[in-house]
């Protein structure tokens, strides 16, 4: 999931609670989907991605509560930052919706300098992962090309992506590209 600011789901029943969320977060440049219901918000979540999910507990047909025991029972849902929002002002509601693996709990009314902080945080969070799993999948690339230096298929060429980074990880790839390149007599630009 690569995007700008992030994209967050905003489920409520309410209307009017909808419209001010999403536009509180897209007027800072976060990209907002709206769902009316528990049932409606998993049919968009399990086919579009999104950094977080604002998620009303108080809602007809299907809660949030169940909601999100169904968003953290689906394997490929599971790992979406849930923040519940309520005006629910109990403890009780609000330890149930963290054993239930909600990252945070907002109470209604919404402040919004702390909705927008909260969903900062999370959105750094998402994208700090994503940039360790991106460097983590290419530091595997770079091992498996050292183990397998020697092969005569293997192109040093397939690790240009890598080399390309500006940081030690891309230093390294080139280095391993040139040392393979050496090793078989090719000829190494500077």
């Amino acid at each position: 999931m690569t995007m700008d600011k992030g994209r967050v789901l905003v489920v409520d029943d309410d209307r009017t609670n909808r419209m001010m969320v999403t536009y509180r977060l897209e007027i800072n440049g976060i990209d907002t989907v709206a769902a009316e219901s528990g049932p409606q918000a998993l049919h968009i979540m399990r086919s579009e991605n999104f950094h977080a999910v604002l998620l009303d507990i108080l809602m007809p047909q299907m809660d949030g509560y169940t909601t999100l025991q169904i968003i953290k029972g689906d394997p490929a849902l599971r790992d979406t930052p849930v923040i519940m929002i309520s005006q629910l002002d109990e403890m009780d509601s609000v330890v149930r919706c963290l054993e239930l693996g909600a990252e945070d709990y907002i109470p209604k009314p919404l402040n919004s300098l702390l909705l927008l902080a909260r969903i900062n945080s999370i959105l750094l969070r998402t994208r700090l992962a994503e940039m360790e799993e991106v460097y983590n999948t290419q530091l595997g690339l770079l091992t498996e090309a050292l183990n397998t230096a020697e092969d005569d298929p293997f192109d040093p060429a397939t690790l240009q992506p890598i080399a390309d980074r500006t940081d030690r990880l891309g230093e390294c790839a080139r280095t391993v590209q040139r040392v393979i390149r050496e090793r078989r007599g090719e000829k190494c630009s500077p």
